[in-house]
């Protein structure tokens, strides 16, 4: 999205330069704090102690985490016709207590292994996930030998695309192609059983296409978290040409978000976003 962005600001004013590099919400925090960037992208909410340090966020659009298993899972039909409850994710990714597929699905003639894919570097896709599951942050999901941890969405998806019998979690566009809006080769969407009925009804039936999730996310049939705002962070204050481009994004940049696979900033918090980028 940022890439997007700096593009058409550029067109804008062709005298003006952007360099965008990617590296995770920890990266993005750290170079803020250390004031070597002029913004970090921060895929969580801004602790209080960085705030304490000087740091300003403004949340610039909405995306998704989903849970993500391969296509050759043993149990995917089961799974995609039931879905999975939240108490059913926390205690594979948490917990690990339900440990086999048959486990999962109530076959006890299947004993695969559920082998959980985590994250291993500081990244706003585990706190949001983990979040959804409960009162956890990203170093509650433990390290024991079923449970590998992967640095980075792309090592993810990788990850899944190539283990029949993986689970994990990834941002929306590291799950769904640009391309076809379809889920990427090898990756299948985990439905959420959100009412927890046993089954995923019409309305919690939107994985299909990338534009059937963001739907989802701005209708708000999807809850947050999963879904959660993202941010534009900098020290101390938005200033200058920065400023500028953020007050740009926060308007006319907002409608490039939706054909790029996230949710507009919601109106009814959109206005306090401008008055903190005031300084307001």
């Amino acid at each position: 999205m940022m890439v997007v962005w700096a593009q058409e600001y550029q067109t804008l004013h062709p005298d003006i330069k952007i360099d965008v590099s990617s590296g995770g919400a920890g990266k993005g925090m750290a170079d803020a704090l250390a004031g070597s960037v002029d913004l970090g992208m921060v895929s969580r909410d801004v602790t209080t102690a960085e705030a304490d340090q000087g740091i300003i966020a403004v949340a610039v659009v909405e995306d998704a985490v989903l849970a993500t298993i391969n296509t050759e899972n043993p149990v995917l039909n089961k799974i995609l016709e039931k879905g999975l409850t939240k108490h059913q994710l926390r205690e594979i990714f948490i917990n690990y207590s339900i440990s086999t597929w048959g486990q999962l699905v109530g076959d006890s003639n299947n004993t695969d292994p559920i082998k959980v894919y985590s994250r291993s570097d500081p990244c706003g896709a585990a706190e949001a996930w983990v979040k959804y599951l409960g009162d956890y942050t990203q170093d509650d999901i433990p390290t024991i030998e079923n449970i590998t941890k992967v640095k980075g969405d792309d090592s993810m998806s990788k990850s899944i695309a190539s283990d029949p019998l993986g689970i994990g979690y990834s941002n929306v566009n590291y799950i769904y192609s640009n391309a076809t809006k379809a889920p990427k080769e090898g990756i299948a969407v985990v439905p959420l059983d959100l009412n927890e009925n046993g089954t995923i009804d019409p309305e919690e039936s939107f994985y299909e296409s990338r534009d059937d999730v963001v739907n989802a996310e701005i209708n708000n049939t999807l809850p947050s978290p999963p879904s959660r705002l993202v941010y534009l962070v900098t020290l101390n204050n938005f200033t200058g040409i920065t400023k500028d481009f953020v007050r740009w994004i926060l308007t006319d940049g907002q409608q490039y978000t939706f054909d790029n696979g996230y949710s507009a900033v919601p109106n009814d918090i959109l206005n306090d976003q401008l008055q903190i980028l005031e300084g307001e």
